[in-house]
């Protein structure tokens, strides 16, 4: 057996709490012993500060040394933290006394390491006189990240460097995209400033969690941030919370990271991993073989172009969309510009943050190229906040009347003048109105209420591209309700660029490869009947791992290869011609 791992390195975060408690030589080499047990480990990141309290010197020198001539590499930890408990209180970065421990925090540590790492609590959430008063008149937003990019140039990375040339300072960003701006998380000048990023992954359970993250968002967010800063992207990190009376969150979060093409993954931390009776070890450690069994097969991941643009808010009750439509089996490759070159772009109401949205979607659609947009991005657009981009009527005469409505039934039309193909969802649909020029624009999905239908997905031609409209419901967790037929129509449109798409119910996901490889992988509880839909004839599919051929049905141009899916087990297959 290999001493690690072909296609990614593995680490383990220690608090500061937990050098403090495996300090002693003979306890360390215990915990380790169990650690290399279950996963091939080749890097510590040790934590040196964290809520107001700094290590001893000899301790982690100590600990260090331990590690290093075990053969692992180490990395030092900073969490600027100065609350207790679980109440997240930031440092003041406009108080003088906060800043001269930061320095000192940071001094210290880069005597002692070549690569520092901040843990996501590098925000500012503080509202003191001071802060209000330095912050004047812009919004906390504006405030924050002007101010988040002068401490991560002028103290950070200064103190740092003058320290300590060769260290390596890297900034983790935390899985709470949405809200990076709010806190002062400034992704378009911070990656510039340190010499890597890292990404937070943790979804944990995603219905009894305060963040309430779709399980996609640890894949989405990965791909995100690596478009970021292409190549500088070093990892993904996850934890163990809210996983224990639901472990397979726990191991789709270790799924999920890879599958994005982690360089690094990152388990925090030693004291929940060392607990005893801690199974959460040996579930990474099952992954990780599983995983990399296969993972060196695949290529570079390919999705539908997704633009969040920079200190973009979550407006509009789209809060983590792109991790819902993840979930509905429709892969998703995102990025902070509006990438010309692609074909489809969607855009979320994210993308209304953009003053010049509005000309980059005319520009696309003259080009011959699609553009598809929710609910929330075109009501976004016609907010007092947005007159700028009254000019989308030019493109399509498609508007939020503000009213909502309950759907249950959905159809498609089989031509203009009537409906066919009528499918009943698992539940009542509240959803937004969205009305529409007659004959301008073309309705390719319905649902129906009392004495009325309301469109799901609307069609509309300008230039020689076509501009879509998907109606997400108030509650975009009840995509996941939609009947297989409409899903399967939202995936044709969405996914027009790829080669394959997913056919079957929601809560499966499909993760695709630019050589001709792919990972479908169920959340389900339960077995599922999906089908991989390839656009080529007499397609198969063959298992990277066992090599085992499913052959299909040729029907047309396309491909259609049924699947009996399992609730956990994830299959790894390559369409073949």
């Amino acid at each position: 057996m290999k001493k690690y791992y072909r296609n990614f390195s593995a680490a383990v975060y220690f608090t500061i709490g937990d050098v403090e408690r495996y300090a002693d030589p003979g306890l360390l080499a215990e915990k380790v012993e169990f650690l290399q047990k279950h996963i091939r480990c080749n890097k510590v990141y040790l934590e040196t500060f964290r809520g107001g309290h700094i290590i001893a010197k000899e301790t982690i020198l100590r600990v260090k040394e331990f590690f290093a001539g075990r053969g692992f590499e180490t990395a030092g930890g900073i969490t600027p933290f100065a609350g207790e408990g679980w109440r997240f209180q930031s440092f003041c970065y406009t108080n003088q006394e906060h800043l001269a421990k930061l320095k000192k925090v940071v001094e210290f540590t880069a005597g002692i390491f070549d690569e520092i790492i901040l843990d996501d609590f590098f925000f500012t959430n503080c509202k003191c006189e001071s802060c209000i008063k330095a912050k004047g008149e812009k919004t906390w937003s504006q405030f924050r990240i002007g101010l988040m990019e002068e401490i991560s140039r002028e103290v950070v990375i200064k103190t740092a460097k003058k320290v300590n040339p060769r260290v390596k300072m890297v900034i983790k960003y935390p899985n709470w995209y949405e809200y990076y701006q709010n806190t002062g998380y400034n992704l378009e000048a911070q990656p510039e400033i340190f010499d890597l990023i890292y990404t937070g992954t943790e979804t944990r359970n995603p219905l009894y969690t305060q963040q309430s993250l779709p399980r996609y968002t640890g894949y989405f967010l990965m791909r995100y941030l690596e478009n970021v800063k292409p190549g500088k992207n070093g990892g993904g990190w996850f934890d163990t919370f809210d996983c224990l009376y639901n472990l397979g969150s726990y191991v789709e979060q270790a799924y999920l990271t890879l599958f994005a093409k982690a360089r690094e993954v990152t388990l925090f931390c030693a004291g929940l991993l060392f607990s005893r009776g801690s199974i959460f070890l040996p579930l990474a450690g099952h992954v990780f073989e599983q995983v990399d069994g296969f993972l060196g097969k695949t290529g570079a991941p390919l999705g539908v172009s997704c633009y969040k643009p920079y200190h973009s808010s979550c407006a509009q009750g789209e809060n983590y969309l792109h991790g819902y439509l993840g979930m509905l089996g429709i892969p998703l490759e995102p990025a902070p510009e509006f990438l010309v070159d692609s074909g489809l772009v969607l855009l979320t109401a994210s993308a209304a943050g953009d003053s010049g949205i509005v000309a980059k979607i005319k520009e696309h659609l003259r080009r011959g190229k699609k553009v598809v947009i929710t609910s929330g991005f075109l009501r976004a657009l016609h907010t007092p906040a947005h007159t700028r981009d009254k000019g989308f009527e030019e493109i399509a005469e498609i508007w939020d009347t503000g009213n909502k409505v309950m759907v249950q039934e959905f159809a498609y039309p089989v031509h203009e003048c009537s409906f066919g193909n009528y499918y009943q969802a698992a539940k009542a649909i509240l959803i937004p109105e969205i009305e529409f020029a007659t004959n301008d624009t073309r309705q390719l999905i319905v649902g129906f209420g009392a004495q009325n239908n309301f469109p799901i997905l609307l069609e509309a031609d300008y230039g020689r591209g076509l501009l879509y409209v998907l109606t997400v419901p108030e509650n975009p967790g009840d995509l996941y309700a939609l009947p297989a037929e409409v899903l399967n129509e939202i995936r044709r449109v969405l996914t027009a660029d790829l080669d394959v798409r997913l056919e079957g119910p929601a809560n499966v996901g499909l993760f695709v490869y630019d050589n001709n490889t792919l990972i479908v992988e169920s959340f389900l509880p339960y077995f599922s009947d999906i089908r991989i839909v390839v656009e080529q004839k007499n397609a198969n599919l063959v298992d990277l791992v066992s090599g085992e051929k499913i052959s299909g049905q040729t029907v047309g141009d396309k491909s259609i290869l049924p699947l009996k899916w399992n609730p956990q087990p994830t299959g790894f297959f390559s369409a073949t011609k």
